[in-house]
């Protein structure tokens, strides 16, 4: 641990530059451009996880104009309202998905960074891909904390402070919750049982604020000395720092007691993630919400009408590994576009290029998996029937 311990003072200042710099009242803060924004009609885009659904949720509750359109589903497709499967909205918000064409925010790491990779094509094409989203930063709002403290998908280093390995640590809730607050915009927080617990615990938050102390500990208090004190993100990162624990779980069990006594079926596992990312569980996790907050109907024409929806395919999608560590040949002989890059830098490069189209893209760094770039494309667009 003495590398982690080396450069905490570094990385504390990272932070505290990053998130002092775009959670402030600064016109050109990212959380001044969000409460700016607030205004408008926007339809969202949005994952289909507990971070994604509880994040849009919050947005709209502040946002009058914001409705959900679309889901991104781990089935490999794309949950759309009707009035956008023939056409896809110029003016979408991504919301727990990244993308260089439309405005954003999200919680992983998206760009690849200084270090060169020993492949040239694979090279050229993250140079290529870092631009593009340098050059998107410059025209969108591009709010992931990992653009603003340039943290690098290509270092994995623990003696580098700037490296994939000390990357914000949490979901995109916490992260939203704080740009909401920091611009004058904060949600109301109605119920105090679950809700603070569910917000602070999106994308594993309140495990990794133990499991990944040496990173954690830096990037919530400064998260929560940036927006101040008094605010929803101080008094979450109160509750799970003094936490007991058994503290989270009593919270589990006791929303567990309940589901059982309405006679309600399960939305969500005991770490509070969705236990499907069905059209079902979906439409049952909303509704919930919407009664645990009391924050408006997030989606298109209401929860209700998420029957009405299409699934739709993905236009396409990529998963490129640039390191040793991969699903076995199986899985590649089943994904066409899933690649080793050392094994074909031509395809893996191809592929890269093609994030500039996906309506999510991100590095996916460490894990038995191995590290690799993810990007999935928009849905397909039905051809209309000819009359």
């Amino acid at each position: 641990m003495a590398d982690a311990h080396s450069t905490a003072q570094t990385r504390r200042r990272i932070a505290i530059d990053a998130l002092g710099r775009e959670l402030s009242r600064d016109p050109t803060s990212a959380a001044s451009r969000l409460g700016a924004m607030l205004t408008q009609q926007r339809p969202m885009f949005v994952s289909a996880d507990i971070d994604g659904l509880v994040s849009a949720a919050m947005l709209a509750s502040v946002a009058p104009g914001y409705e959900i359109v679309a889901f991104s589903v781990q089935s490999g497709s794309w949950l759309v309202h009707p009035s956008v499967a023939h056409q896809i909205p110029a003016d979408m918000f991504g919301v727990d998905l990244f993308s260089i064409r439309h405005d954003n925010v999200s919680n992983h790491i998206v760009t690849w960074g200084q270090k060169r990779i020993q492949i040239p094509e694979v090279r050229d094409a993250f140079t290529v891909w870092d631009g593009m989203v340098a050059a998107s930063a410059q025209q969108r709002l591009l709010a992931v904390p990992a653009i603003w403290s340039h943290t690098q998908a290509g270092y994995e280093d623990a003696g580098r402070a700037d490296s994939a390995n000390y990357k914000y640590p949490f979901g995109t809730a916490q992260i939203l919750l704080a740009m909401l607050e920091a611009a004058g915009h904060g949600p109301k927080f109605y119920d105090r049982t679950y809700l603070p617990w569910l917000v602070a615990n999106c994308d594993g938050g309140v495990e990794t604020y133990g499991k990944y102390a040496n990173n954690a500990r830096v990037w919530w208090p400064v998260m929560a000395g940036a927006v101040g004190p008094g605010s929803i993100t101080e008094q979450l990162y109160q509750m799970v720092d003094t936490a007991r624990p058994h503290d989270f779980l009593d919270a589990v069990h006791r929303l567990d007691r309940e589901r059982q006594a309405s006679d309600k079926s399960r939305w969500l596992n005991d770490k509070w993630n969705l236990i499907s990312p069905t059209r079902q569980v979906i439409k049952d996790t909303l509704t919930w919400l919407v009664e645990l907050t009391g924050w408006r109907d997030p989606v298109r024409d209401g929860i209700d009408h998420l029957d009405t929806w299409v699934e739709l395919p993905l236009v396409g999608s990529a998963q490129v590994y640039y390191t040793t560590a991969a699903p076995g040949a199986a899985a590649f002989a089943q994904n066409p576009t899933w690649v080793k890059a050392k094994e074909n830098p031509t395809l893996a490069a191809q592929l890269i290029y093609g994030a500039a189209d996906a309506l999510n893209a991100n590095f996916f760094v460490g894990g038995q998996s191995g590290s690799r770039f993810n990007w999935v494309g928009p849905w397909v667009t039905p051809i209309p029937a000819t009359p």
